[in-house]
């Protein structure tokens, strides 16, 4: 059974935890509202699970903890920035800060980042752009991270490359995030911890079998995640993690072909100004159009009615705003050592 909290005590303790650990309290700040924000959207294991491994890459000293990602390449409307292993949450708004500024003049803004630590949920910050108007492509690979494999194959070469869109309409934005892979480390990981199975067959065991159960994938030798597509459409999944590739490691200049020189995430944001095209009302109008399209279509089952991306996430960012965030049992239970550790209080459930 859930355990329900507060977002505003999630988000101040959290915050706290991160500037005792190490980071600079702006920084702290903005991570943890990244990570709320996630469990407000329902993306439960991108958001405050994150929490020990974060904490774990401050104390180690693989996370930087002060500064600001620095301008390798500048074009204007391009630019190449390394993050110096800054925490992913900081780096990316950072980029949203400094891509909005410069829309006036460049309405299209491509911004390329080389070893940030990890960016948690997509959805937060694609989701910020098209609140304001603009249209938002973000991507991510980890060119240290080998976890899926290759349509076809059986051995992990690449990481779970996940892509995320943030398109405004004349009502909530669509928000897509998904990755190129079957199912993502952290879901792995939390459904290992609990003992249960994948929902799906979306492993490839180390002998080539389709597999459901998380040990497969850390057993010795280890096995991969499927592409997304599985064994019927993995190809599709495949082509667009090759494009992940390419966006992020082959425009930032270093990735999978430098080995243990490249460290942390490589990031892909395109920033999109609908005023330099169309016009913003006709682009929100196209797409809020298209959208109630689709949501109006017959569903297959009248108990299921076609939603479009976003939808379940606005609605759920709306209640648990106002009712309090559920998590699960063992995301507080891991976090609690760490509170102890620095002496903060826990945050209190509610009823």
């Amino acid at each position: 059974m859930a355990e329900r909290y507060r977002a505003s005590d999630l988000l101040e303790c959290a915050s706290l935890l991160f500037q005792r650990a190490g980071l600079d309290a702006p920084i702290a700040a903005v991570v943890a509202e990244i990570l709320v924000e996630a469990d407000l959207l329902g993306y439960a294991t991108h958001g405050l699970q994150f929490t020990p491994a974060y904490i774990a890459g401050i104390e180690t000293g693989r996370t930087a903890t002060s500064g600001e990602p620095v301008i390798i390449n500048d074009h204007g409307g391009t630019l190449l920035l390394d993050a110096a292993g800054l925490p992913g949450q900081w780096v990316v708004v950072k980029a949203l800060e400094m891509a909005f500024a410069r829309l006036d003049t460049h309405p299209v803004v491509c911004m390329v980042i080389r070893g940030s630590e990890n960016i948690s949920c997509l959805a937060t910050y694609v989701k910020r752009a098209a609140l304001q108007g603009y249209m938002a492509i973000l991507t991510t690979s980890s060119p240290g991270n080998a976890a899926v494999a290759p349509f076809g194959g059986r051995v992990a070469q690449y990481s779970t490359n996940p892509m995320a869109f943030g398109i405004p309409t004349d009502g909530n934005p669509i928000l897509i995030d998904t990755s190129m892979s079957s199912t993502t480390n952290r879901l792995l990981e939390k459904t290992r911890r609990t003992g249960g199975r994948l929902p799906g067959q979306w492993l490839i065991d180390n002998k080539g079998q389709r597999s459901d159960d998380p040990e497969d994938f850390f057993a010795d030798p280890p096995g991969a995640i499927a592409p997304a597509g599985g064994a019927d459409l993995g190809h599709k999944g495949f082509a667009f993690a090759i494009l992940v590739e390419a966006l992020t490691s082959g425009l930032a200049g270093v990735g999978r072909a430098d080995g243990d020189d490249a460290k942390g995430s490589n990031i892909f944001l395109q920033v999109i100004d609908p005023a330099a095209f169309g016009g913003p009302d006709a682009f929100k109008r196209e797409t809020g159009y298209f959208a109630a399209l689709c949501r109006d279509t017959p569903p297959l089952s009248p108990d299921s009615p076609v939603r479009m991306p976003g939808d379940r996430a606005f609605d759920l960012y709306e209640r648990q705003q106002r009712d309090g965030v559920d998590l699960h049992p063992e995301i507080m239970a891991r976090i609690r050592p760490l509170l102890e550790k620095y002496q903060i209080t826990a945050p209190t459930q509610i009823s």
